[in-house]
């Protein structure tokens, strides 16, 4: 991910973005320069520098002629921080009760989404879990599984050795998994393709599907302790 596109995750425009960059890059600019060093028509310009302005991004430096300023890389990071943790603060606050919706099979496409699916769920995980992927998969997933491993039961079936500490159990199969499986708190499954961009999986609550892959996967973890014996 590029810095404009960054930028725009953190609540600039694709045009704010631009000028904001510019302006980091080139020190305290008057509108008719940032136009110029941008290709921007000027009046797109000065509508983005005012909005910089109200989102504190930007400062003015009065003088000859108005320059503007941008909010340097640390002051930035700062108030990105605290605007965000604010806003949590008030999803937390305000967020509607739920009703729940049985809905026992929900499809997650594209990579970035089912990646944070996956870690997601691991984080709200209440009990167990159980994993059978690649230990490429699993790498991916060191930080969400460390975070929880020590209050949670982590079982991991993977295609080589793996050292997540003494509280995660891991069982090495001969073969290699195909694609991305997990169990959480025998609930609910994930299961599906981490391959490429175009990547999806399925996501269910459906108890006989929960049931059938936790079977397998214990008599698969069994047959891995026996042969290991």
């Amino acid at each position: 991910m590029d810095l404009n596109n960054a930028l725009q995750k953190i609540g600039f425009s694709p045009l704010e973005a631009t000028v904001y960059i510019v302006l980091c890059k080139h020190g305290n600019l008057t509108g008719y320069e940032v136009a110029k060093l941008s290709g921007i028509s000027r009046s797109n310009i000065y509508a983005a520098l005012y909005s910089l302005q109200e989102k504190g991004m930007c400062d003015v430096s009065e003088g000859e002629s108005t320059k503007y300023v941008a909010l340097s890389k640390e002051e930035l990071i700062l108030s990105s921080k605290r605007i965000m943790s604010q806003t949590l603060a008030d999803i937390e606050e305000h967020f509607p009760d739920r009703i729940d919706v049985s809905e026992p099979y929900v499809t997650i496409k594209g990579y970035d989404n089912v990646l944070s699916k996956i870690k997601n769920s691991i984080l709200l995980c209440k009990s167990h879990l159980y994993i059978l992927s690649t230990s490429t998969y699993i790498e991916l997933l060191k930080e969400e599984l460390l975070t929880i491993c020590a209050s949670k039961k982590v079982t991991i079936l993977c295609d080589t050795k793996l050292d997540l500490g003494p509280n995660v159990t891991i069982g090495t199969r001969s073969k290699t998994p195909q694609g991305f499986h997990m169990i959480m708190d025998t609930q609910s499954v994930i299961t599906g393709d981490l391959s490429h961009e175009s990547s999806q999986c399925l996501y269910s609550t459906n108890q006989s599907l929960v049931r059938l892959m936790r079977e397998s996967f214990i008599t698969e973890l069994d047959i891995i302790t026996l042969t290991n014996h």
